[in-house]
């Protein structure tokens, strides 16, 4: 089940620290168990990863990524969040 939590929760979430707008900047869809994610310019896979509350290992499986650092502008994510913000 997805939960929706606000900044001050974030310190309990997936290790982050302070607004997760500084980690994860792209857009999503939200299709209920899961959201498409569109990388934007400055993101990484740790900071998408904090703001939804999964790990990036999680995230590298999802998508069949190779490697964790090399994501591309425009690049769609399927990701299964436990958290949305």
């Amino acid at each position: 089940m997805t939960e929706i939590i606000n900044d001050s929760e974030l310190n309990e979430v997936a290790g982050g620290k302070g607004s997760w707008q500084q980690y994860a900047k792209g857009s999503y869809v939200n299709y209920g168990n899961y959201v498409i994610y569109t990388v934007a310019a400055g993101d990484a896979v740790s900071g998408i990863s904090i703001r939804f509350g999964v790990t990036n290992e999680q995230i590298k499986q999802w998508n069949n990524l190779k490697d964790i650092n090399v994501i591309s502008v425009g690049q769609k994510l399927t990701i299964y969040p436990t958290v949305i913000r």
